[in-house]
């Protein structure tokens, strides 16, 4: 018997309309569902573990006195992992450390804090926080879907959330006349949270989870997401409660497109069709190929092999309602229409898979080469199947971890960047309309930080004598700077045999505090500059905090002045806390860095 599955051809007139309403889907809602699901919201948000219960008892026909009843605990999740057999257990074990793997890679390359400070001193960056709580929705039932677990928990775990609840239904009945009863735990769902690391679990499901989930109730805790697939119900209760809470994507029928240069098995890419269209009668699988032969010889496997599959009828539906084999003039035009279509799954079947893999901008996910399965990547080979569907590639990405963090932006502007940022920041604000804006910029131009007055009135500047020398070679160097300046001794001799330099001794009260080291670029012998040059500052470690470096700092400005020198210099390993300081008086790093040091000058006159 033939399969009844589109035949299209590329080169056809009327392929572009067919292609059209092949992807079509509307994801427009049951009336009914959504006014139910609206009800169900409401009476959660309103009633809380009451209402939880009693719609769990009606649609799943569970029977339960309270909330504590349904609840799911990591001995439950670990006794399940134990009471697996060992063959299921190692499988899932296995699959739960390839995901766990990638997603720890995923971190490292994406989501991770940085930041960086720019000429000015400003500091700028990002900063990577882990979501506190999230919910992870797993469907229950007579089906187990513990990849959906290894999915959704485990890059939240890797991201580093706090808390992850898990709800998955567990129904004792789909019968409305049944009577209640104990529900059925699936094992390898418990099992899977076991090695995910789910904190706890619920056993309810439906919309009626969904709204504890985003509101909490006196025994379900509101998480900050939600993720996980789920049915028309669960899908309508996360568009309404998104906003609340955020959530992962409201997913569509699953679709696979496979791009086919005729050198795979046919059987093989039969298979790989059949693997989304089993999953219900709106799935998609299409088949792109050049090879007129190779789209037979598929036919030909798809009518021998359905008749094998336990799930036929709902394959058989998939494939007459939405599935394709287009026949393309060629691998390029075939990679051409699969961007037009941003499947879901993407194979590239094909001895050179990653000849096309560059023309391929829109897909969930890509998987190369013929033993690449699309079924491998929805259990274990690592990167998360949760991804987008129905054209969404367009615009979104798999799940990761980036999905289970959140970004701040860091901002630490420096005196010196607020002169250039704030007169920025000012004019646009007068453009918008904005004075008090404007107002707050302008307010930090000028500015030189927080004014320093020295600890004593009697701080005084002396040159350097020679009875001064050992009382200043004996003062104490930091520990932060004895890695980067000579010694005092070293320094001071330096200063005094240089022609250009100006040793001088810095005094509270009559003790020796500190020391100034300049230099007189005009005097210099190979670069003569009109420049005064700070070429050491010295407070002594048991005199810092006091005010003497501000003090020290404004006497070499007034020199400076006196000397009618153009500017004054200086140059420091890069150092946040100096970098503010000089800032204060209205030093700007000049962009240029030497001997590792960042070069800083306070301009006096204005053609410098």
């Amino acid at each position: 018997m033939r399969t009844p599955i589109r035949r299209l051809d590329t080169r056809a007139a009327s392929f572009d309309a067919e292609l059209a309403r092949l992807q079509h889907w509307s994801e427009q809602t049951d009336a009914a569902i959504e006014e139910r699901v609206g009800e169900i919201i409401a009476d959660v948000r309103a009633r809380g573990d009451a209402a939880l219960l009693e719609t769990t008892r009606r649609f799943d026909r569970l029977a339960a006195e309270s909330i504590a009843a349904l609840e799911l605990s990591r001995a439950d999740f670990a006794a399940a992992h134990a009471s697996l057999p060992p063959a299921q257990r190692d499988a899932l074990r296995a699959a739960a450390d390839r995901i766990r793997s990638y997603h720890q890679r995923q971190l490292e390359a994406c989501g991770r804090s940085w930041r960086y400070r720019d000429a000015d001193g400003t500091l700028l960056g990002q900063k990577v926080t882990p979501l506190d709580r999230v919910g992870i929705y797993v469907p229950g039932g007579k089906a187990a879907y513990p990849s959906s677990v290894l999915m959704n928990a485990l890059p939240a775990a890797v991201a580093g959330v706090g808390e992850i609840v898990m709800v998955v239904p567990t129904p004792a009945s789909r019968n409305a006349d049944a009577a209640p009863g104990p529900g059925e735990r699936n094992p390898l769902v418990l099992a899977a949270a076991h090695l995910a690391g789910v904190t706890r679990g619920f056993t309810v499901g439906g919309a009626q989870a969904v709204a504890a989930l985003a509101f909490g109730t006196a025994s379900v805790p509101r998480v900050d997401k939600i993720t996980g697939p789920g049915n028309a119900y669960v899908a309508s209760a996360k568009r309404r409660v998104f906003g609340q809470v955020g959530i992962d994507m409201i997913a569509g029928p699953s679709e696979i497109l496979v791009l086919a240069d005729g050198s795979t098995p046919a059987d093989w890419v039969a298979m790989d069709l059949f693997s989304q269209a089993e999953h219900d009668e709106l799935a998609q699988s299409i088949l792109l190929t050049p090879d007129a032969a190779y789209r037979d010889a598929v036919h030909a496997a798809i009518d021998r092999l359905l008749p094998e599959m336990p799930r036929q009828d709902v394959i058989r539906a998939s494939l007459e309602g939405r599935g394709a084999l287009v026949l393309t003039r060629s691998m390029q035009e075939a990679c051409e229409i699969a961007n037009r279509i941003a499947p879901e799954h993407l194979e590239i079947s094909s001895r050179e898979p990653w000849r096309w893999e560059p023309l391929l901008r829109h897909a969930g996910a890509i998987f190369l080469g013929a033993y690449t399965s699309e079924s491998l990547g929805d259990y274990c080979a690592g990167p998360n199947h949760v991804l987008p569907t129905s054209g969404t590639a367009r615009f979104s990405s798999p799940l990761s971890v980036t999905d289970f963090q959140k970004r701040s932006s860091l901002i630490e502007v420096s005196a010196a960047g607020a002169q250039t940022l704030g007169a920025i920041a000012a004019e646009l604000a007068d453009g918008e309309g904005l004075p008090a804006h404007a107002r707050a910029a302008r307010m930090r131009l000028g500015a030189t930080g927080e004014a320093v007055a020295p600890s004593s009135a009697s701080f005084e500047v002396r040159p350097v004598r020679e009875a001064d020398v050992m009382p200043l070679i004996k003062l104490e160097t930091t520990p932060q700077q004895k890695a980067f300046v000579a010694s005092n001794a070293v320094s001071l001799a330096q200063a005094a045999y240089s022609v250009a330099g100006r040793p001088f001794g810095l005094y509270a009260d009559g003790e020796a505090v500190g020391f100034l080291l300049l230099y007189d670029s005009r005097q210099d012998d190979e670069e003569p500059a009109d420049e005064l040059y700070v070429w050491r500052l010295m407070i002594d470690a048991r005199h810092q905090g006091r005010g003497h470096g501000g003090a020290a700092m404004r006497w070499v400005i007034e020199e400076a002045r006196r000397m009618g020198v153009a500017q004054v210099g200086l140059s420091h390993v890069a150092d946040n806390t100096v970098d503010a300081f000089y800032a204060r008086f209205g030093f700007r790093h000049t962009g240029k860095i030497d001997d590792c040091e960042r070069e800083m000058v306070l301009r006096l006159k204005e053609d410098t």
